[in-house]
């Protein structure tokens, strides 16, 4: 199997001996025994690139919500800093080496949660034991993933697909707290239909419309839906950052069900445990309130911001691969 030299997961794997110890990757240590293992890398000079991971803002921010997020930020920088004093500090640490920060995603505060159990009722839904047969002797018709602020829904009666896609979709377009519900149409050279109770938006890869990142689209429908502005030839969403590639390659997927749903500000999906993040944070869905991170770099990349309209995750490796010449 193709991977790193060395590789540190928790208190389950590590390629060699460092010292460092993780409770087996309890929540508020996790950042500790990552900074640990980097200050250990750096002290004996063991990388060449370092992917280093702070997990524990997630936690934090996912109990406390997104004003707590200070103090668990405080505490990674903290780890950060352990790095690079290994090197003598930032300034000794910078001369030897290209930093990039970057989140991957936001928080956004939970007041309410959707049930989508409750709202399926009326279907067949597969059980959480994965048993196609159901105790009635009939068969499963849908599958449903929530997952935080988003949600998917797979169709496992591939005979009654239309029908149920359709169905699905009126579902959760009618629930409250929900607010984007999108899934593929039967158009032969593809398209997506973008649903909320404001309207209907379809839209294909191709077109005389450009994004911030340069790609092509033709869009119909109701703008407001996924509050697009289109002004000389340029389609862009404040309110959903990147919202044509971001639901267009998610509807793409392989692996993603026939229909997604994208919860409002304020909600969150009920998962299959119960479980949710009301009064904490969470995060998923296409609002700017989940989707703008930070992106951060010293030593390599564009000399400036303005070296794109829009970034994205997309971007980072690019700027790897471009600084190691590979």
């Amino acid at each position: 199997m193709l991977g790193p030299r060395e590789f540190f997961y928790a208190d389950l794997f590590a390629s060699r001996r460092t010292g460092c110890r993780s409770q087996l990757g309890l929540p508020g240590v996790r950042d500790q025994h990552a900074g640990c293992v980097a200050e250990h890398l750096v002290e004996e000079d063991l990388f060449d690139f370092l992917l280093l991971s702070l997990p524990d803002n997630d936690t934090h921010s996912h109990k406390h919500g997104p004003d707590a997020q200070v103090t668990s930020l405080g505490a990674a920088d903290q780890q950060i800093a352990r790095m690079m004093d290994a090197a003598g500090g930032p300034d000794a640490f910078l001369e030897d080496h290209a930093v990039i920060v970057c989140s991957d995603h936001s928080q956004s505060l939970v007041e309410d949660e959707i049930d989508l159990f409750r709202a399926f009722d009326g279907f067949a839904v597969l059980p959480a034991s994965g048993v196609r047969e159901r105790k009635d002797g009939g068969a499963a018709e849908i599958a449903i993933c929530p997952s935080s602020r988003a949600a998917q829904v797979y169709v496992l009666d591939r005979d009654a697909r239309a029908t149920l896609v359709a169905r699905v979709a009126r579902t959760l377009v009618g629930l409250d707290g929900v607010d984007l519900v999108m899934h593929l149409t039967d158009h032969p050279d593809g398209e997506a239909a973008v649903r909320s109770r404001v309207g209907e938006l379809r839209f294909a890869p191709r077109g005389d419309l450009s994004d911030l990142r340069g790609e092509a689209w033709s869009v119909e429908g109701d703008l407001d839906v996924l509050g697009l502005h289109v002004a000389e030839g340029r389609v862009r969403s404040d309110r959903y950052p990147d919202a044509l590639g971001r639901v267009w390659s998610a509807l793409r997927c392989r692996t993603a069900g026939e229909v997604l749903a994208s919860a409002k500000p304020g909600f969150e999906f009920l998962d299959w445990g119960g479980s949710h993040h009301v009064g904490g944070g969470s995060h998923g869905a296409l609002h700017a309130n989940d989707s703008l991170g930070s992106l951060l770099w010293c030593g390599t990349g564009p000399a400036s911001v303005e070296a794109r309209e829009q970034w994205t995750l997309r971007d980072v490796v690019p700027m790897v691969l471009e600084h190691f010449g590979v």
